[in-house]
């Protein structure tokens, strides 16, 4: 069998960031395969710290004014000193570990014949080893229909098998017997806990005035083949079994993020118990069946392949250090883009939470950066890939959670900003935080995150065309969005709307006298992000018709924000003012929100912004900038846009060659989805672009591509594309159709037998097929 589609490994992993993820969007496990002491770490997506708390900074809307004369008198230095003190608010919660699942064997000599693999196109993970010529087989998977973690362990050799089961949890926690096959563990998490990268012990606080955590229950049922089951002190005994297969559901008592979970929350024993009395009656063969075939349903719409190159028969960690040695391997890239599909199907499917900072999987109580939603990038990155990819439904959870965003920022924006609609900050989390953030104003003031994720809305909307999608749920929340802004916007001396205070988020610049500075007037990130909304609302009211008099006012606005700007270096600028940049070569690359994701610069359209984004691009790069995974990913997506093929492709193999660890997770560091996912969009947007309201086709490929086909991607338009290219040419094309209209499609290379390098169109009905001859 071909291990094309497979992650695979000589060894078990050494620790939790080698494991193997499994996830079905709700339930998440990562896989060590030890073969004496197996650990399976486990997460569900509703499993943080906390309960529903108003957290707004109700004192700093006597501050907003003081600071804005502050910032308008360039007296930055101080504004920011005065918003530290009084504009931020608190932090977000946690996102927490559910436990881990323990197998102890009773082996004793030594194995051989390891191999540890992941297939990606059956979201399936198996260990295989041989010990006293006995071979041993594990697998395990996890299920969206059945809504279980599911483990078979088989042998060549009869009542082979014997080992111990046990759960664990860094919660508070216990474990108790539910039946003679059954075991339960179940606990709480803290009401609150601080930031992950805060350490002091007496700050997580399990109960307080009658106030309850979040309770889960993880419940873990054995079925066997021969042998004996016995249960002693919570452990689960198994011995002398032919077959052994192993059932875990969990469940917290989370029941919406305005509800007390200790008090308002779910039955999580209940839904437990009713989850392993569905499956009572199902074999594994049945269950295995239902799970790849609703997989697969998602992951088998997008075929991806750069040509005959084959290295999979070399471990994934062996494959990573050839590419480091410069050895080239195509299809680890199409491997990695098939990953990052793989991740977002298992970390975000239709009824969970979106996938946080680390998709689904964290084995930290205190994870880095609370593991929350970040939306100055790493949240909106996460899906970048979720429609081109053919993953719409994957998207939906982002979705779902900014109509929970609008509810709770429309409180922050009137109670902290005095402003009608709803604002975002820094971070969000399990029970939508929406206010500013502790710490420094240069991350925690930031209101342009709902602004920003309102993109999403708009870009489901573009390249599904569901019209009622757009009516009834994308257009309402962007209007409320828009609403905040315009509220949010002053008038400058020159009679320019600004933003005020304003921030390109985490960067700094100088100011007269040489201090650190993060707050000044409208930053070009906020005039894109703005101007990216405002254009979107514009759109959606012309197909909807109506909300005329809300449209007048956007352009009304638009003719009054400030234009984009070129710095002294000949690159974009990033603040009101041509500062000097305190860290010139910083991770964020803000001020190219118009390049990527928007759609602002283009080459035919402002050339001046376009080759000055290539400046930008060069003096953040050689000052150290795309150090960091998702700082590299959106490199690759700025260079693709740019038509810079071979620089998207030199930052591709930057990612994978010193921003990989070997079980293809992202390195921030330390691990974090977003690179992931931000990869996986740039190789797409090297291979299909349709921003411009044409669909280019391999805009921006490498001569190392020189060969390859793509079936199933996706373009704005509700258009599904299949092509493939021998020597740079594209040989076969094929459009279908989901709604009808008219497309423009545009080959930068050359259509074979033909002449082809301009624009052709198709008047198209929906759910037809074109294919070009």
């Amino acid at each position: 069998m071909s291990n094309k589609l497979k992650l695979w490994y000589k060894e078990p992993a050494k620790e939790w960031v080698e494991s193997l993820p499994l996830g079905n969007g709700r339930l998440g496990a990562m896989v060590s395969g030890d073969v004496y002491n197996e650990r399976i770490a486990l997460n569900e997506d509703t499993l943080w710290t906390g309960i529903p708390v108003d957290k707004n900074n109700y004192e700093a809307i006597d501050y907003l004014d003081e600071v804005r004369n502050l910032i308008l008198n360039e007296k930055y230095y101080d504004a920011q000193e005065l918003m530290n003190k009084k504009l931020l608010a608190g932090y977000t919660e946690s996102y927490a570990p559910l436990g881990d699942l323990n197998l102890k064997f009773n082996h004793i000599e030594k194995y051989e014949e390891y191999k540890r693999e992941l297939d990606i196109e059956n979201a399936k993970v198996t260990i295989t080893y041989n010990i006293n010529k006995i071979n041993y087989k594990r697998e395990v998977f996890i299920s969206a229909p059945d809504n279980a973690i599911i483990i078979k362990l088989t042998s060549d050799k009869e009542k082979s098998i014997s080992f111990s089961a046990t759960l664990k949890s860094l919660l508070k926690s216990e474990i108790y017997q539910l039946d003679k096959d059954i075991i339960a563990l179940k606990g709480v998490t803290p009401i609150k806990a601080l930031p992950g990268y805060v350490n002091e012990g007496d700050s997580i606080i399990y109960d307080k005035n009658g106030q309850l955590g979040m309770r889960f229950e993880v419940q873990l049922k054995s079925r066997i083949k021969d042998g004996d089951i016995s249960v002693s002190n919570g452990i689960l005994n198994i011995e002398n079994a032919t077959d052994v297969t192993l059932m875990i559901v969990a469940n917290t008592s989370f029941n919406g993020f305005n509800k007390e979970p200790g008090t308002e929350g779910k039955d999580e024993k209940l839904l437990c118990r009713t989850q392993l009395e569905k499956l009572k009656d199902k074999s594994y063969e049945e269950i295995l069946k239902d799970h790849i075939r609703d997989y697969k349903s998602l992951f088998g719409r997008v075929e991806f392949s750069l040509g005959d190159d084959d290295f999979s028969d070399i471990p994934t960690n062996e494959r990573l250090e050839r590419l480091r040695l410069n050895d080239e391997d195509l299809g680890l890239i199409s491997l990695y883009f098939q990953y990052g599909r793989y991740l977002l199907i298992s970390s975000s499917r239709s009824g969970s939470q979106p996938a946080n900072l680390q998709g689904i999987w964290n084995e930290d109580l205190r994870p880095a950066w609370s593991s929350n939603y970040t939306v100055n990038i790493n949240t909106e990155m996460n899906y970048w890939a979720a429609e081109v990819c053919n993953l719409s439904e994957c998207h939906t959870p982002l979705l779902n959670m900014l109509s929970d965003l609008s509810i709770t920022g429309a409180k922050t924006a009137k109670i902290m900003f005095n402003c009608n609609g709803w604002t975002t900050n820094h971070n969000v989390d399990l029970w939508r935080y929406s206010s500013t953030v502790g710490g420094s104003s240069e991350w925690g003031f930031w209101p342009m995150g709902g602004a920003w994720m309102c993109q999403h809305l708009w870009e489901h909307y573009d390249f599904t065309r569901d019209i009622n999608f757009l009516r009834n749920e994308a257009y309402p929340i962007m209007k409320g969005a828009a609403t905040f802004v315009l509220d949010y916007l002053i008038e400058d001396k020159n009679g320019n709307l600004v933003t005020c205070p304003s921030t390109s988020p985490e960067n700094n610049f100088l100011d007269e006298e040489g201090r650190k500075c993060c707050a000044s007037i409208m930053s070009t990130m906020d005039i894109a992000i703005i101007r990216d909304l405002f254009n979107n609302c514009i759109s959606a009211i012309n197909i909807l018709n109506y909300d005329k008099e809300f449209k007048c006012t956007l352009i009304k606005a638009i003719e009054r924000i400030p234009q984009y700007k070129i710095n002294k270096f000949g690159g974009v600028q990033e603040w009101f003012k041509d500062f000097d940049e305190y860290e010139p070569g910083h991770r964020h690359m803000s001020h190219l929100f118009a390049l990527y994701p928007g759609k602002e610069i283009i080459e035919g359209k402002n050339p001046s912004l376009f080759q000055a984004s290539k400046k930008t691009l060069e003096r953040r790069l050689s000052k150290g900038g795309g150090h960091t995974g998702w700082s590299c990913a959106w490199i690759i997506n700025f260079y693709a846009r740019l038509k810079e093929a071979d620089l998207a492709d030199k930052y591709l193999h930057v990612l994978l060659k010193k921003l990989t660890f070997i079980n293809l997770f992202c390195v921030h560091p330390p691990f974090q989805i977003d690179g992931n996912f931000g990869g996986t969009a740039g190789i797409a947007e090297m291979l299909i672009q349709s921003h411009d309201e044409v669909i280019e086709i391999l805009p921006a490929i490498p001569s190392s591509w020189s060969s390859g086909s793509v079936k199933g991607i996706r373009a704005r338009g509700g258009f599904i594309v299949d092509f493939k290219w021998r020597d740079s040419i594209v040989t076969n094309f094929s459009i279908t159709s989901t709604v009808g209209g008219k497309c423009k499609v545009k080959f930068d290379k050359s259509f074979e037998g033909s002449m082809i390098n301009d624009f052709i169109e198709i008047d198209t009905v929906a759910g037809k097929t074109y294919r070009l001859k």
